[in-house]
């Protein structure tokens, strides 16, 4: 598998910024995953905010808490967001995630084509 698909394989199956990394743009790499961090932070913050309202609201009976209980806590926290938010947040981390894998592919390219040069070079220089 050649450099540009290998880097933007990671990208698509690991995270977004693998492939950067990958590729020794640790700048750039860092930079996409941290961004896709506050995405992701920004949507559970949220989702954590709306529980605790639930949970004033309606707490948990002592020793009633139950992995369904906690299942539809987190479904009413997630409905209850607003959803032009929740969408911009996701078509941002969608963006973000493709552009990735774009970039992730164009740099593999780049540094495949370098990789080529410098050994038609060799190849073409004289022997001394």
């Amino acid at each position: 598998m050649n450099l540009a698909k290998k880097a933007a394989l990671f990208n698509a199956l690991f995270f977004p910024g693998w492939g950067q990394i990958y590729l020794k743009h640790y700048k750039k790499g860092v930079l996409i995953i941290l961004a896709v961090l506050a995405g992701i932070l920004s949507i559970a913050c949220s989702l954590i905010q709306q529980a605790k309202a639930f949970l004033k609201i309606s707490p948990f009976a002592k020793g009633t808490v139950t992995f369904g209980g906690i299942v539809e806590l987190a479904v009413n926290s997630l409905r209850s967001l607003e959803s032009s938010y929740l969408l911009l947040i996701s078509l941002f981390l969608i963006l973000l995630w493709i552009l990735s894998i774009m970039d992730a592919y164009k740099l593999g390219k780049e540094e495949m084509a370098k990789i080529t040069i410098t050994a038609d070079q060799q190849s073409v220089s004289p022997q001394a």
